[in-house]
């Protein structure tokens, strides 16, 4: 199949949601697209703000703030090893956790447009070991979480092995009915790619998206060289003390299409740019991705509206390791916000956004407060 006939296939997946306005235009060129105040105002008060919270809340990880390929903000906090003083730094390499279903989104486009599978086709036809119960799931359903598989494993030795445990238990529902996010999906997806391509996932992801974009600080598995480390910051009620406490390990290679890669500031922008392009997806699998099938959600992207602006988001994370990851995408304006930390514990403060067609408030990590601040800045200048 040629790109065009991959087009069509893809171009009949987009009829069956509502497509993102917008996501194909080139950068915004009114003056909306510019931060409140201008560009220098802007990033003097987004370090403020990242400085303060890292003192006050500790934010410890890295965040950068672009329009287009210009960067505005790129900022490291904290330490990526407590125990060895070692400090974060914008070129740190962190996990990706769960954004690393987008990458895996793109590698199940890419086989289509190379005719090797169609977003239609049951799991079934390329791993046959599946259940019975899971017969009837097609590939565009474990893209959109709408398949019913249940995360059903706490601990797991492999992603296969997960998939295994999760499939001991009933679907939640009938295929394509409802919306339920799932990991085992996602791992399943991982086995497709394997099966259908003869490589391994890490190989694939590796040739086919991160050479190609030159992504050449992003991959699969253990993280090289002095590997950052992850915590859980809490305050003690009784003394008001700040504790800091060692996650677990990340066991990235585990975690297949669902949360196995890892990145920097730099190659995420080089990713979020991409998308903008014709670089390394078809404008008909661009548009695929970014359609809302339900629930706010396209193939491995979330969608909400936020400070009067569409935007495109996806996050991760891993409570026991004690990392998590998030990439804002506002593709009116153009801007691109990835924020990567090394501790997930909880602040003082609260963030409310659309979740599975829901609006939801939750104490927000530090993390997720350097998010919000940020981006208020941005559009209105008058954050905190």
């Amino acid at each position: 199949m040629n790109k065009r006939s991959a087009g069509r296939l893809a171009t009949r997946w987009v009829a069956t949601g509502t497509a993102v306005l917008g996501i194909l235009l080139a950068a915004a060129t009114d003056l909306g697209a510019a931060p409140a105040g201008g560009d220098k105002a802007f990033a003097q008060s987004a370090n403020t703000a990242v400085d303060r919270i890292a003192s006050e809340d500790g934010f410890s990880g890295v965040i950068l703030v672009a329009r287009g390929n210009q960067v505005l903000v790129r900022r490291a906090a904290g330490l990526s090893d407590r125990e060895r003083n070692i400090r974060n730094t914008a070129q740190t390499k962190f996990p990706l956790e769960s954004i690393t279903k987008q990458f895996t989104a793109a590698a199940i486009l890419l086989l289509a447009e190379d005719g090797k599978l169609s977003l239609s086709d049951t799991v079934a036809k390329y791993d046959p070991s599946i259940p019975p119960a899971w017969k009837d799931i097609t590939i565009a359903q474990l893209l959109t979480h709408s398949s019913g598989i249940d995360d059903g494993a706490v601990k797991f030795q492999s992603y296969r092995d997960f998939v295994v445990q999760s499939a001991k238990s009933p679907l939640a529902f009938a295929p394509g009915t409802d919306f339920l996010y799932s990991n085992a999906g996602y791992g399943l997806l991982t086995a497709v790619i394997e099966n259908v391509s003869g490589h391994n996932y890490a190989d694939f992801v590796r040739n086919r998206i991160f050479v190609p974009l030159g992504m050449r600080d992003s991959g699969y598995g253990a993280i090289p060289g002095d590997a950052v480390k992850g915590y859980v910051r809490s305050i003690s009620p009784a003394s008001d003390h700040k504790i800091w406490q060692s996650g677990g390990p990340a066991q990235l290679e585990t975690h297949g299409g669902f949360g196995g890669l890892y990145s920097t500031l730099d190659d995420m922008l080089v990713w979020s740019r991409a998308l903008e392009s014709d670089k390394l997806l078809s404008p008909a699998s661009r548009q695929a991705m970014f359609t809302d099938y339900g629930h706010n959600y396209g193939f491995g992207w979330r969608f909400a509206a936020k400070l009067g602006r569409k935007l495109i988001w996806h996050t991760g994370n891993d409570q026991a390791a004690g990392f998590a990851s998030i990439l804002d995408r506002f593709p009116e304006e153009d801007l691109t916000v990835v924020v990567l930390t090394n501790n997930i514990g909880l602040t003082n403060t609260t963030a409310t956004f659309t979740i599975g067609g829901k609006a939801t408030t939750f104490p927000a990590t530090a993390a997720r407060e350097v998010v919000e601040q940020v981006e208020g800045l941005y559009f209105s200048g008058n954050a905190r």
